[in-house]
């Protein structure tokens, strides 16, 4: 939460769930109200191309094979290796997410001192794994039940042209943080179970909250 010390400045609010939760949705339906989105997996993204400062740490650890014909890391390819082996997972996780909350607190930071009235979003799916909780004033889970998790990552991955199996996306469930635990760190807790706008409802709630917080 805000301290005295942070008074003069906006508010920095991270947002994470698990997998197919909703998290992405929420931060733009918050986004449509004013807020100012940071999107860490944007981030991550971006240190998979082939121009990234660790693009060679990744290929030592994980080898070229990761690549694909432009470079670039391809994300299947990486996570068929890192989603069932805990060891590689972990390698993969102390390569990037050092420079993932580098980058994203920064700008984080510079946005909510150019601009103390600010409501800034991080959009972070493993804030709390990546000890980044600290950085932020109020933390927003989203959370929903493992069947909808794991349905909703089908219909998307097959959206994408990347269908996945069943275990595939199970293994990647597994491989997160539980919702139970990401819950214990929480201010807000989203529940995104149920219809659009039951969750329309909870997001103009926190945005109420965020509103009043901001005043503060």
């Amino acid at each position: 939460m805000k301290t005295e010390t942070d008074s003069e400045r906006g508010i920095i609010v991270g947002i994470t769930g698990g997998i197919a939760c909703g998290k992405t949705t929420v931060s733009d339906l918050l986004t449509e109200k004013g807020a100012i989105p940071i999107n860490a997996d944007e981030i991550g993204h971006q240190l998979l191309k082939a121009d990234s400062p660790v693009i060679d740490k990744l290929t030592d650890a994980f080898g070229k094979e990761i690549l694909d014909n432009t470079g670039d890391v391809s994300r299947k390819k990486l996570g068929a290796i890192v989603f069932k082996d805990k060891a590689a997972r972990e390698r993969l996780n102390s390569i990037l997410h050092p420079l993932i909350i580098e980058r994203s607190r920064g700008q984080a930071r510079q946005l909510v001192t150019e601009d103390r009235d600010c409501i800034v979003l991080l959009d972070a799916p493993l804030l709390i794994e990546a000890g980044a909780y600290d950085t932020v004033d109020l933390i927003v889970v989203v959370t929903a039940s493992a069947k909808t998790q794991l349905q909703r990552t089908l219909e998307r991955s097959i959206a994408l042209g990347r269908p996945l199996t069943e275990s595939e996306v199970q293994a990647r469930i597994d491989a997160q943080m539980p919702l139970t635990e990401k819950i214990k760190y929480a201010n807000v807790v989203i529940e995104n179970d149920g219809t659009v706008e039951e969750l329309h409802e909870q997001v103009d709630v926190l945005w109420e909250e965020l509103r009043e917080q901001r005043k503060n």
